[in-house]
């Protein structure tokens, strides 16, 4: 009797060793996929920010706010394709390395591996619903709250003294700047625009925004403005002490904008139905995590002389079809062209039915 209970201990510790050490793999793999996606995805809307501040239409004192704001909104994308892929990694390595063999030889059975998967699941998915119920829109106000200010602010962060320079639509050469960038000197402007090429010489300059329209205005004094030859060789010349050149249009959030910053708490409070797709939305994408693990679970099992990269491809188009289809539907609701229930959560249906069908036909329930 004494020896049948060491023998179950015995068994019962060694289950808790295969559980850690799958978990942990599991773990690691995450975030070394996330830490990739995130790189390469961050990284591309960086390159657009910057090519923003380029122009001179942001500055380049909040770019890195800009690129930490956005962060959220990828993290929400990037943690369950990376859950996914790194459990196909692991468990690939797992059936390549013939590991699995002796795991299941040693009482574990599918079964059990999909409750440890499940249980991973569910704090990823927690993860997910953390970013994209509370992060997403708090990081998405606060991005779209420093763009406001940057209205405000001078444009000219981008202009240096003595080079040409790509304002918006127009061409900027200043001889002279102030120290705190708010003052052009000496200013040469050339514009083109609908077929019209228009040329303005001015003494000084400064930004101006208006409070109504809140567009940027490039307010020229003490100048010459001149509108070259079009093909009815007519032009003009004006002289001017005080001429307003519009550099940039304010362009307020859409209302789909407005709605996927609204913290949680508003969001359920708001009748609309725009309101209603993006709660869905963000309660999707959690949800998300815990249907593909029944797809990809058992579609781990590998053949060692097929490699471990066979099944990951799939997958990874079945997650993307997944997310592409919420994608889709929500703009199809929003539209009005289908109804909010069942809405989008269709879709998840649709993917566990799946799910529980592949994880029946590879025996995954059996214990």
């Amino acid at each position: 009797m004494a020896l049948l209970k060491k023998s179950i201990v015995s068994l019962q510790e060694l289950s808790l060793i295969l559980y850690r050490y799958i978990a942990r793999e599991i773990i690691i793999s995450t975030l070394a996929v996330g830490s990739v996606l995130l790189l390469v995805i961050v990284g591309s809307r960086f390159a657009k920010f910057l090519d923003r501040v380029a122009s001179g239409r942001i500055s380049l004192d909040i770019l890195g706010y800009l690129t930490l704001f956005y962060t959220p909104y990828a993290l929400q994308l990037i943690i369950p394709l990376s859950f996914v892929l790194a459990l196909m990694l692991t468990f690939g390595r797992l059936y390549m390395d013939s590991e699995m063999s002796v795991i299941q030889s040693s009482g574990v059975s599918q079964r059990q591996l999909l409750k440890l998967v499940f249980f991973l699941a569910v704090l990823v998915a927690s993860l997910t619903a953390f970013s994209s119920l509370y992060l997403t829109p708090k990081a998405k106000f606060a991005s779209e709250l420093l763009l406001q200010e940057q209205q405000e602010k001078t444009g000219f962060e981008s202009i240096a003294p003595g080079q040409f320079t790509k304002l918006n639509k127009q061409t900027v050469f200043v001889s002279q700047l102030s120290e705190d960038k708010t003052l052009l000197g000496r200013v040469f402007i050339a514009q083109a625009e609908n077929d019209k090429t228009s040329l303005a010489l001015a003494k000084q300059a400064y930004q101006q925004v208006n409070d109504v329209s809140r567009s940027r205005f490039l307010i020229l004094e003490e100048g010459w403005r001149y509108e070259l030859p079009a093909e009815d060789l007519t032009s003009n010349f004006l002289e001017f002490e005080r001429y307003a050149l519009r550099v940039g249009v304010y362009t307020p959030p859409s209302v789909k904008e407005q709605v996927a910053m609204l913290p949680l708490n508003k969001l359920l409070a708001d009748p609309r139905l725009i309101a209603q797709v993006e709660l869905q939305w963000r309660l999707g994408l959690p949800a998300l995590v815990i249907v593909m693990v029944f797809i990809a679970l058992p579609l781990t099992k590998v053949n060692p002389r097929q490699g471990r990269f066979m099944a990951i491809l799939p997958v990874l188009l079945l997650e993307l079809m997944f997310l592409g289809a919420l994608m889709s539907l929500q703009g199809v609701i929003n539209k009005g062209q289908w109804p909010i229930w069942p809405g989008m959560w269709l879709v998840h249906a649709v993917f566990l039915l799946l799910g529980l069908v592949l994880c029946w036909r590879r025996g995954v329930f059996q214990k």
